[in-house]
């Protein structure tokens, strides 16, 4: 390994490929199980619908919501195991914690193959186990942490298909797949970013035929998306309240609201053109990117607020790695990524933020994995600049 060219992908082990990382799970899973055995995992809010959904298959009724828990379903399942056999929930916390932990593993056998640079690739590492937005949820029973983590080792497996495209690298991606789409309704932000991804990426390697193909299943995901109940989760009566935060009105309050309001895309135009207006609409959407990606909570204390801004610092990185020029595998992590950010973006015009900034959990390390393109655009340069001097 140590005699690989500088340009060749290195060839690493999946677990523990380097000491260092077997020293950093021993302090992560020290840190997480001191915090989980001494404060528990939370069980207020959110989590007390995926309880409701865990029991109700456990005694085989319809899920809460019809056919919207059905997005959630994954989570749910691993609730109902748990439940069923009479373990303390404490316990779903490790299984977040453990695989979080594989996936930020899985996030530098990517980094390793994309950069070449077990420096860079221990970098991202770390920076995802430290990673507040994205490890914070490893304590709640959420479903965040479950599909960030299905996130991040569906990126590893969507890298498997384009370097070794076998029948069975596909088979299980596409498994990672259908865990990624039904862990969170946003899981279809993915399935259309990689597609997007995969179809750039064949035409960048001439296989046209192949490309198109892609371009056509993207066709066929938007048409799913719009005709799916996945539509009804645009909920017009938020648009009309402008809400940036969920739940929190910022016009008529007094107004009618219904969170599983199944008035889909058509009503919500409607109350755009009719009622908000374009331009307030576009406003509204304007600070819910800055509510989403600067994360700053009025209500947040100075020290949270303050740690939460440690992150920002990745973003002129991320912006370095989207206007890099480097080739090879980093190309198709940058227009996944890209992909994903900007489907995001648009998304959140039709919807709102979280009050405690769970939404940006599945989109952060997409932010990593840039500012580690764009880290590396930096050190390429600065080594050539130190070698002309």
């Amino acid at each position: 390994m140590q005699n690989a060219s500088k340009n060749q992908p290195m060839q690493t082990r999946f677990l523990f490929p380097d000491k260092k990382l077997l020293v950093a799970a021993l302090l992560y899973f020290l840190a997480g199980g001191i915090i989980l055995f001494w404060f528990g995992i939370q069980l207020g809010g959110e989590a007390e619908k995926y309880i409701d959904n865990a029991n109700r298959i456990i005694n085989g009724q319809d899920l809460r919501n019809g056919v919207f828990g059905f997005f959630y379903l994954a989570y749910s399942l691993v609730v109902a195991v748990f439940i069923k056999l009479q373990v303390n929930l404490v316990f779903v916390g490790l299984l977040q914690l453990f695989l979080s932990f594989v996936a930020a593993l899985a996030l530098y056998k990517v980094a390793c193959h994309t950069f070449g640079d077990k420096r860079l690739a221990f970098f991202l590492f770390c920076a995802y186990l430290l990673c507040y937005p994205i490890q914070k949820w490893n304590f709640f029973l959420f479903s965040e942490s479950l599909h960030t983590s299905l996130l991040v080792i569906g990126i590893y497996f969507l890298q498997r298909v384009t370097r070794h495209a076998s029948v069975s690298a596909w088979a299980v991606f596409i498994f990672s797949l259908a865990l990624i789409v039904f862990s969170r309704p946003v899981g279809v932000v993915f399935l259309l970013a990689a597609t997007m991804a995969l179809a750039g990426w064949y035409l960048a390697q001439s296989q046209r035929k192949v490309a198109l193909l892609f371009v056509f299943l993207g066709i066929a995901v938007v048409i799913g998306m719009v005709c799916s109940p996945l539509a009804s989760f645009v909920n017009p009566d938020s648009i009309k309240r402008m809400e940036v935060i969920c739940q929190v009105p910022e016009k008529d309050p007094g107004s009618a609201y219904t969170e599983f309001n199944r008035a889909g895309l058509y009503q919500s135009f409607r109350v755009v053109n009719e009622e908000v207006g374009w331009g307030n609409f576009i406003r509204a959407g304007l600070r819910k990117l800055g509510s989403f990606y600067g994360m700053y909570r009025p209500y947040y204390s100075w020290a949270n607020n303050g740690l939460l801004l440690i992150y920002l610092l990745f973003y002129p990185l991320a912006l370095i790695g989207i206007f890099s020029r480097l080739k090879g595998p980093f190309g198709l992590l940058k227009g996944l990524s890209v992909s994903y950010l900007l489907l995001t973006s648009v998304a959140i015009f039709f919807t709102c933020d979280d009050w405690a900034n769970r939404f940006i959990s599945p989109a952060f390390p997409f932010i990593l994995i840039l500012a580690a393109g764009g880290a590396k655009r930096i050190y390429d340069w600065s080594g050539r600049v130190s070698v002309r001097s």
